[in-house]
């Protein structure tokens, strides 16, 4: 069975978001959630910023829904708008950032382990986002999207990042191993010795 909203088209459900319908704003959301995060993602730098980016597309949507000439073109609108306001708030970022330092991967959960395996965790994480910042802007954003959505089809990736299909998987292994030979050229794909 499929739920009410889930069994129109799009250009159904955004005439009745016009029409001030709650339940289909709702369905709206759950329909194009996923690539809004995943394009989101892509292009912040942190969780939060993307959960920033996430509000602002959709409060774009609200604004300028009546703008909009393709209802079936939607999915590609939030794409575009998703990347843009990511794109706004990493200028705003860098403006307040001097050295441009996003903490990409510096973000990291205390798990309230012994100090002694935190201080190695954090040796391997700075690596890694040292490793990590020299990739190419593409493969960040490509290496985000996967990180936070591991369940995203290759078709929501490739949609979400603007790139081909067929790509996702070959740029993904590149990805990969430019980051290992990176970590490897940092000493740091294994955990670091401490000298006692």
């Amino acid at each position: 069975m499929t739920e009410p909203g889930h069994s129109c088209g799009t250009a159904v459900l955004v005439r009745r978001v016009a029409g001030g319908d709650e339940r289909a704003w709702r369905d709206l959301v759950d329909r194009n959630g996923g690539i809004v995060w995943g394009a989101a993602r892509a292009y912040s730098a942190t969780r939060a910023d993307a959960e920033d980016v996430w509000q602002a597309t959709w409060l774009s949507l609200a604004e300028n829904l009546h703008r909009l000439r393709d209802a079936e073109a939607l999915p590609g609108w939030l794409v575009t708008t998703a990347r843009r306001e990511s794109l706004r708030l990493a200028r705003a970022r860098r403006r307040e950032s001097p050295a441009g330092l996003d903490g990409v991967l510096t973000e990291t959960a205390d798990d309230g382990g012994d100090p002694e395996s935190a201080a190695l965790r954090s040796v391997l994480a700075a690596r890694l986002a040292r490793a990590f910042s020299q990739l190419s802007g593409r493969c960040q954003q490509l290496l985000r999207v996967m990180a936070v959505a591991p369940e995203a089809s290759y078709e929501q990736i490739s949609r979400a990042l603007g790139v081909p299909r067929g790509s996702v998987g070959p740029k993904k292994q590149r990805c990969l191993r430019t980051l290992r030979q990176r970590m490897l050229a940092l000493g740091g794909v294994e955990e670091p010795e401490v000298a006692l």
